[in-house]
Parts: C-alpha cells; structure tokens; sequence
C-alpha cells in the first residue's frame, strides 16, 4: 500500500491476487474509453490490463494489487470476499411493497453501466418546441442520477457496513450511501471552496474513463441540469451521521420554464447553476431578501449580492428597498416572457399550433449563437453512449419521476 494516503483505503488490507481481477472488467473499462471520446482519456484503450491496473494507480509494477483493483476490475466472489462491505441494492417500491429488489457486488464500472441502464429503461420524456428546435424534457435528468450515483459509489467509507441503495419510490430518486461518523460533511450545505476526494484513485478512475468529471463540482452539476429541465433540484436534508441521502423529486418539470431555458441557451445566454436556483426559487417565492438568496446558494451575502446584481444587469430581475432591506423580484418583462412559454407549451400538449412566441427579451450576443441542444446538453440523446449496458428492459411510459 502507497505511503502517505489519506483516503478511506488506508485501513483496508487488499490480500488479492491477480487471478482476483476479471479481464472483462479490464476491456469494459476500454469500452467506456472508447465510447466516451474527448472526455477521456484516449490512451488508456490501449494498454494492456497489467499496464492498466499500474496507470490507474491501483497495482503496482510488481504486480501488489490495491483494494481500488478489486473495487474497479474485480470477480464479483473477490470482492465479496475482500470487501465485504461493499453491496449496492436497486429496489423500485410501490408504498411498502417492493417491486425490484436486487443486490450486486459487482465492480464499480459494471454497477455503473446496469444502474444507468436500468434508469433510462424507467424514465419517460416530454417533447417541448421553441422554434424549429424539439427538445425531449425528461421526468428526472439523467447528468444530475449519473452524478449522485458517482458521488455514492467512489466517495462511499468501504470500510463501514452498509449498502449503497437506489430506490424509486412514489416521492422521486433517492440514493444513500454509508458514511463514517462525524467525518462526511452533508453535500448541498456547500456548493463553493476546495473539494475533497474521498476516495481519490476511484474518482480518478471514473475521470479518466470518460464518466464524471474530477471537478468537485458534481453537486452543483446535479442541481444545475435538474433546474434547466424544469424539475426539482436535488434535496439532501435526510441525512444523517451515518448515510448521505440525496434525493431527485418526482415531481412534474415546469416545461414551461424548461422552454424558457432553451431559449436563452439558442440565443448564447445560458444560465449559470447560481443564476438557475435564484429564477426558480423567484417563481415560487416571488420575493427573495439578500440573505435568503445567500442560504439558498449556500456562500456568504457579499457573493449572494454579486450574482442578483449579475441578473440585474442582464435584465432579469429587479430590486426594491435600500441596502438594509434590498428584495429582488423578477421583472414585469421575464414574467411575460414565462407566460407566453406556459401558453406555446400548452397549445403544444393539445395539439394547437398557435402563433409563434417570441424568444426572451434580453439583446442578441454580438458572437454567432451555438447550436441549441435543449436542456440536457450536446450529449442529451448519446447520453453516456455506453454500448449494450445492462439488460433490455421495457420503457417507462409516463412522464413521472416515479415508478
């Protein structure tokens, strides 16, 4: 084992032999490299599995195997028998009932590729229009699942009991993972300073695989693509001491504001996660103090101040009071804006055509806008375009974040 590691690892002896490690696991690895194209790294196809292990940092060039090998490339019986506390369970729940209860010790790259497949079997989408543009809105954003279910498998304490568990039930997508007590910090209570890997050689791993991004931003990623698609952002407050529980809301999207956001996005005028959590939060609310805004954003009022002072200057909303008693409300305009998307959305689930709506009053960019890809992104229909993961199962035929 390396000296000086900081990670959970340090306490778990590996004992594994190379026999331990599954070859397929090595070529699923190459697969996703592959088919992950510039977000990973390219090199790594090409090198063979003990050239591999040695890359990645999980063997060493004699051959001594860590416990992130088994974690990573293992046969399902090693790491049931090295690692006894690592177990992930998918369950699917009506009320009490389970429905789907199934419990893996598989390798993490191989949980990956079931868990994602297994979500897109079970997640209907809408069509919402802006202009000549047909964007698929989703019941719950696949960037934001594959986030937190990264954020559950590498930053997970393996040396704790417990399962990591993805559970539908009638309130939305809830994952939990074991945590060790009064060392893991909530996720959501901090959205801005340094991040910190858990589990670092894991996270590295799925980086350079091409799945998630070694950022420490993934949090903020989920939120953010919740959002833009109209839906509820991820809720962490069922955590506890012992388990980080997040949950994706099952609620309905707002397609109207999921429009809205396509079309600023086909004007080049995105919208920042900051910039996301304080629109929605002003649709609901109506009135944010400085203060609220702050806690929203989890950071101070002085950055709070700086970002509602960015969507004044954009025109987006607009502030009362003196500086003891700021409120900020969005302006007459966004509302109208927001009307006019609810209405072309209705016309549009019933079948009307209606007269075209015109796109969010802000000023055109001087530069060329991008192409619009809609809320999820230039890799919405590729999605993490992993060949073959996981089995065929029927697609979910309605629009709910629930079963």
């Amino acid at each position: 084992m390396r000296a000086g590691r900081q990670d959970f690892m340090t306490e778990l002896g590996s004992g594994a032999v190379w026999a331990d490690l599954d070859p397929r696991e090595f070529e699923r690895f190459r697969r996703l490299v592959s088919a992950s194209g510039r977000r990973a790294e390219a090199s790594l196809a090409g090198l063979a599995d003990r050239e591999l292990a040695v890359a990645l940092g999980v063997a060493s060039a004699q051959g001594a195997l860590l416990p992130e090998a088994l974690l990573l490339f293992g046969r399902p019986e090693a790491i049931r028998w090295h690692l006894p506390f690592h177990e992930v369970a998918m369950q699917v729940l009506r009320g009490e009932v389970a429905e789907v209860n199934d419990f893996f010790h598989w390798p993490l790259f191989r949980l990956a590729e079931e868990l994602l497949a297994r979500f897109r079997a079970r997640t209907a989408t809408q069509a919402v229009r802006y202009e000549l543009v047909r964007v698929q809105v989703p019941a719950c954003s696949e960037q934001a699942f594959r986030e937190l279910l990264t954020n559950a498998l590498t930053h997970r304490d393996y040396t704790v009991p417990g399962v990591v568990h993805v559970r539908w039930g009638e309130d939305g997508i809830q994952i939990a993972n074991p945590a060790r007590l009064g060392v893991d910090p909530r996720p959501g209570t901090a959205l801005s300073g340094l991040p910190v890997a858990r589990n670092p050689l894991l996270v590295d791993a799925f980086r350079r695989a091409g799945i998630a991004q070694r950022t420490g931003r993934g949090v903020g990623r989920a939120i953010a693509e919740q959002l833009r698609h109209g839906l509820a952002a991820p809720r962490f407050e069922r955590s506890t001491d012992r388990a980080v529980i997040a949950l994706l809301p099952g609620d309905d999207p707002d397609l109207a504001f999921a429009r809205y956001v396509v079309a600023r996005e086909h004007l080049g005028q995105p919208l920042g996660r900051a910039h996301l959590q304080l629109l929605t939060a002003l649709i609901h609310r109506h009135r944010l103090r400085t203060a609220e805004a702050a806690a929203l954003l989890t950071t101070d009022r002085s950055h709070a101040r700086a970002t509602l002072f960015g969507l004044l200057r954009a025109g987006l909303v607009q502030v009362s009071g003196d500086s003891a008693g700021r409120t900020w409300q969005l302006t007459d305009q966004v509302r109208r804006d927001l009307r006019d998307s609810a209405a072309h959305v209705r016309d549009q689930l019933t079948g009307r055509t209606g007269p075209a709506t015109p796109a969010p009053a802000t000023p055109a960019p001087a530069t060329p806008a991008p192409a619009a890809h809609g809320p999820a992104g230039p890799h919405a229909s590729a999605g993490w375009a992993i060949p073959d993961a996981g089995p065929a199962l029927p697609p979910a035929r309605r629009a709910s974040g629930r079963p």
